[in-house]
């Protein structure tokens, strides 16, 4: 069991090092939202490919995809055409983070407890 919850927590520390290896290096940019695109979010789940509504975002007359958009398509749409916040580097591709957006810490950080609480019940 401990090997299971060893494995959570070094996927939990994983996911936080992908997005703060952009948000410490990066630059903070105001880019507006032009539209948004479906892209295959980098996973499967049963055996299908899964889809992500991702924004696109102008900065400087160059578009970038936020790393993770809305989860509904009607209320994505909503936002098109307003100014956001984006952190951005050039070197990790054409993918910006948003700024003010702590989901990925909250599922990194369930996945990390949930890894102490197998690795702790399995210690017992």
């Amino acid at each position: 069991m401990w090997i299971l919850g060893s494995i959570l927590i070094v996927t939990s520390l994983l996911v936080l090092y992908l997005k703060y290896r952009v948000v410490l290096a990066g630059e903070k940019c105001k880019g507006k939202i032009v539209g948004i695109v479906d892209q295959y979010a980098g996973y499967s789940v049963g055996g299908v490919n899964v889809k992500k509504h991702a924004y696109i975002v102008k900065i400087k007359n160059k578009k970038y995809y936020t790393a993770h958009g809305c989860l509904f398509l009607s209320l994505g749409k909503k936002k098109i055409g307003k100014e956001i916040f984006v952190f951005k580097n050039e070197k990790y591709g054409n993918e910006v983070f948003k700024c003010f957006d702590f989901r990925i810490e909250i599922v990194a950080f369930l996945v990390f407890l949930s890894g102490v609480f197998i690795i702790y019940t399995g210690l017992r």
